[in-house]
């Protein structure tokens, strides 16, 4: 009996460091720069704003701070909506780099890109909306 419990303790203790190499390993090679990535595009984005986040942002000095806070909220939820399309722009990329040239059977990357595209007005319009809505009532 005390043999088995020797041999699972040991198995328990070589299954941990595994599954412990294993996450170190991953995290090195995929999460980590992946998080790099939106570390820097994040503070791309915030050294240069769209347009759209300029204009919630020139209008915080005419509003309340109950107001500032939602047009806050408006601008970190654009920023999101902008760095997710910025990602899928850069995976899109990244992924036609290692495609095989199949030009029969691949669309190109302007077909691929016109379905990720959305303006910024569908996205800056409804936030307006949504700000005008919340001043008013």
């Amino acid at each position: 009996m005390r043999g088995v419990r020797s041999i699972n303790s040991r198995f328990e203790k070589d299954a941990a460091e595994i599954i412990e190499l294993i996450t170190h390993n991953l995290r090195g090679k995929y999460v980590a720069p992946f998080e790099e990535m939106l570390r820097s595009r994040n503070e791309i984005l915030k050294e240069n704003p769209p347009p759209e986040i300029g204009l919630l942002v020139a209008l915080k000095p005419f509003v309340d701070r109950e107001c500032c806070s939602v047009i806050d909220k408006l601008v970190s939820s654009y920023s999101l909506a902008t760095m997710a399309k910025v990602m899928a722009e850069d995976l899109i990329h990244s992924q036609k780099a290692f495609e095989p040239r199949n030009h029969g059977n691949i669309k190109s990357n302007e077909d691929v890109m016109q379905g990720l595209q959305f303006s910024s007005l569908s996205i800056i319009l409804p936030l307006l909306i949504l700000l005008i809505f919340i001043e008013t009532h």
